[in-house]
């Protein structure tokens, strides 16, 4: 739940000259050790990855690798073509 703070004068875009990076979370407050608790390591557990999720995922991989072998035989043919016209 940390987040970067960044100062107005870098805008965001540019890099600071040093490494002076700075994060805040809205429990962590000096001299409010009793907040501390609340502050969590967030996980990401695979088994919230829904079984659906896995089988499109296979599919578009499925697509692709489809895709690419369409692609290189179109690749081939030109190439072809192209020592013939050589």
């Amino acid at each position: 739940g940390f987040r970067k703070v960044v100062h107005i004068e870098q805008g965001g875009l540019v890099k600071p000259e040093k490494d002076d990076t700075e994060f805040q979370h809205p429990y962590f407050i000096r001299g409010q050790e009793h907040l501390l608790e609340n502050i969590k390591r967030k996980v990401t557990s695979v088994s919230s990855i829904k079984n659906e999720d896995i089988k499109v995922r296979q599919d578009n991989v499925t697509k692709l690798l489809t895709d690419i072998q369409v692609m290189k035989g179109k690749q081939e043919s030109m190439d072809s073509k192209l020592i013939a016209m050589k």
